[in-house]
């Protein structure tokens, strides 16, 4: 009985093998622990080994990994779904500057005709074009901001 735990205690706490290789010499194959010896003609390929200890390490980093290949995808969407969300809204901002820009540009061009009219009024009815031409002035600058 100790002995059957010894050999189970020298199995388990063995250090593993990191590598074998696979030595090709004409068409005889030779799997060794050691390279291949210089002396004969052959590739050497290190082989990898699964140590048992490692197997439930690597398969929790294989379910991490793909845990976080799928929150890096959610977050990709998000982003993008973001960037489309901004995109759409710097479009109707501009938009809307511009139907601002041009509504402006329409009350500049009254306000020029108005004074332009003022101008060239009759004395009769030079202080009613006159009066117009101040009102289409304060109305621009209150839409506008600008004189």
């Amino acid at each position: 009985m100790p002995s059957k735990l010894l050999l189970l205690a020298m199995i388990f706490f063995s250090a593993p093998a990191f590598a074998i290789y696979k030595c090709e010499s004409g068409d005889k194959i030779i799997y060794s622990d050691t390279p291949c010896h210089g002396g004969k003609s052959g590739s050497m390929k290190e082989l990898a080994v699964v140590d048992p200890a490692n197997a439930t390490e690597n398969n929790a980093a294989q379910k991490q990994l793909q845990q976080d290949k799928k929150e890096l995808q959610r977050l990709q969407q998000r982003r993008e779904k973001e960037e489309i969300q901004e995109a759409r809204q710097q479009a109707k901002r501009y938009k809307t500057a511009e139907a601002k820009k041009k509504k402006c540009a329409e009350s500049a061009q009254r306000v020029q005709w108005a004074k332009e009219d003022a101008n060239s009024a009759p004395t009769k009815s030079s202080e009613r074009a006159k009066q117009k031409a101040r009102r289409t002035t304060e109305k621009h600058q209150l839409s506008c901001g600008n004189a």
